[in-house]
């Protein structure tokens, strides 16, 4: 069969473009797989990262894959949440199994919240802050979803009926940890790779380090005025005084009547004397700061402990 040059042009054309739209489908340079495998390889458990995420469709990036990684990883959480709260409900279970449930609860709560702050981190990645802090951000909240998992594991350690009930989920706990892990790993390759690629202008750098104070720069704007006043102190929105100087006489009243969910610093001072209470803050309240009026003579004290029937998380004066 013979075909002419012009009807070869067109064939090699339409080829072409053919490649070019599957190219631009895709939105890489690379297969699918080859983004992934990439990613996973600087992983702690890249069989679990890859196996996890090889059904994964078009993740253009690094970033990408991280995103999809997130949410896989959360799947598994919210099933470890699901089978906790199913054994709180079996009968037959100590005081302490009671209590140590009760923290994973709280804990595995806390990570899918954690989980849910990194997605919307890696949304505004990496130009809403410097990159080092959306590094030290996204780090820090990763490394605490991987903490809360061996809390939980270690408050079901007490006895008999609490490693029973540790070996009941000890399975889904260490998954999700190790992808937890996972995510971290990824997380840091990509920080470590934009920053050393980062080009700054030291010379200007080094003149305004030279002018201004250096704070670190988790640290906002606002809290660092409030440490700019020290050692005065910024003005408190609740005094708590056990002798009727303030209008709270304990930590925990000062802490009940703060706002919920506040968007701005609420300073509690705590004068001098010695509170013996265990100060729980609930996660609804944040941007609580403590203020103590002397770090001799403003004493918080807890009686918790393992040995009295609490657990460990529980047993924290504050907390």
């Amino acid at each position: 069969m013979f075909i002419s040059s012009n009807k070869k042009t067109t064939v090699f054309l339409l080829l072409f473009a053919s490649l070019l739209l599957t190219s631009h489908i895709h939105g890489t340079h690379l297969p699918d797989s080859d983004i992934i495998k990439s990613s996973c390889a600087t992983t702690l458990y890249p069989d679990i990262c890859y196996s996890t995420l090889s059904t994964t469709k078009n993740p253009a990036t690094n970033k990408d894959v991280i995103q999809h990684a997130i949410n896989k990883t959360k799947e598994i959480i919210q099933g470890n949440f699901n089978s906790i709260k199913k054994l709180t409900a079996t009968g037959n279970l100590t005081n302490r199994g009671k209590l140590a449930l009760h923290d994973c609860l709280e804990m595995v709560s806390g990570t899918l919240e954690d989980l849910d702050r990194v997605i919307s981190e890696l949304k505004e990645y990496p130009t809403k802050k410097s990159l080092r802090q959306h590094a030290d951000d996204l780090k820090t909240l990763m490394s605490t979803a991987i903490t809360n998992k061996e809390a939980c594991l270690d408050g079901l350690s007490y006895d008999a009926d609490c490693r029973r009930l540790r070996e009941s989920i000890i399975e889904g706990q260490d998954l999700g940890g190790k992808m937890c892990s996972n995510v971290l790993g990824m997380i840091t390759n990509m920080t470590d790779t934009d920053m050393a690629n980062y080009k700054a202008d030291s010379n200007a750098r080094k003149l305004t380090e030279k002018k201004v104070v250096k704070w670190p720069e988790w640290l906002s704007r606002r809290d660092r005025k409030l440490l700019q006043v020290w050692p005065i102190g910024p003005t408190p929105n609740a005094i708590v005084s056990k002798n009727g100087k303030g209008k709270y006489t304990t930590v925990a009243a000062a802490v009940a009547a703060a706002p919920a969910k506040s968007k701005n610093r609420y300073v509690i001072k705590i004068l001098a004397g010695v509170y013996r209470e265990n100060v729980e803050i609930p996660k609804n309240k944040t941007n609580i700061m403590f203020i103590g009026e002397d770090k001799n003579t403003t004493i918080i004290t807890g009686n918790k402990s393992v040995t009295g029937g609490s657990t460990t998380w529980l047993s924290a004066t504050v907390g």
